[in-house]
């Protein structure tokens, strides 16, 4: 029960893009967290968009538990913030809308509900390309990356992405996309060259605040991480990519 208690979707729209629904290649990228995305992937999406990608973030959870200080503030306003912070985010990235699902940060818990949610969000933007956590990392190597929020957020996602394109599972008209990219991947087969992009991915992460007391820590922690993914590239984000086939 304490993963739907005062849930509440909130979805919110950036004025200052204009809906691109008819003839625009999309792209929806999940995460179990406000910040998520921009430890991921902002580099590469800030390309896509630039090559006419619309973008839309589903945030799964409020992560109002993420907070590093201010542990008086209510959970009301931890919400708020964090919310705020993801909103920042989208305006600078232009991203299209953000749409926030409301669970309790840390206690997610997977079941119809939340793979119908999805399945919906699927059908309801028609991306080409999603972006997730990937569902096949099970090494348990890594705390901050697996954690139980994330390993539900993937494998939600991947059965919703299946889901999606199924005829009978669930109403609405069925929706297959193209590729899936995963990341926080232990296994990636892609890397995206982002060494124009790397002080937009920071400035983009440092709207986070309320994750970072001392940002400048995170920046060489990021810098360095994203130099050793790729011997070609200054910097670079990394992904497994696979695409969906339709067997009949």
């Amino acid at each position: 029960m304490g993963n739907h208690k005062g849930r509440k979707k909130i979805s919110f729209r950036n004025p200052r893009t204009k809906n691109l629904m008819t003839g625009t290649m999309t792209i929806v990228c999940f995460a179990a967290h406000p910040d998520d995305l921009e430890f991921s992937c902002t580099g590469t999406l800030s390309i896509l968009k630039d090559q006419g990608y619309r973008i839309i973030y589903v945030i799964v959870t409020n992560g109002e538990n993420g907070f590093k200080e201010d542990d008086k503030l209510t959970p009301e306003k931890r919400v708020a913030i964090r919310h705020e912070e993801q909103m920042a985010v989208g305006r600078k990235l232009g991203i299209e809308e953000i749409i926030f699902l409301g669970y309790r940060d840390g206690f997610l818990t997977y079941n119809d509900e939340l793979r119908s949610q999805l399945v919906a969000l699927i059908k309801k933007f028609k991306p080409n390309i999603v972006f997730s956590f990937d569902p096949s990392n099970r090494d348990f190597d890594n705390i901050n990356l697996f954690h139980r929020d994330h390993r539900i957020v993937s494998e939600a996602v991947f059965d919703a992405c299946f889901a999606s394109k199924n005829l009978l599972m669930y109403p609405g008209e069925r929706h297959k996309i193209d590729k899936l990219y995963f990341f926080g991947s232990n296994r990636p087969n892609h890397f995206v060259d982002i060494s124009d992009r790397i002080d937009l991915k920071l400035e983009l992460l440092a709207c986070h605040k309320s994750q970072f007391p001392d940002f400048s820590k995170v920046e060489v922690l990021i810098r360095n991480r994203l130099s050793r993914n790729a011997d070609s590239y200054d910097y670079s984000e990394a992904f497994r990519v696979m695409e969906i086939e339709q067997m009949t």
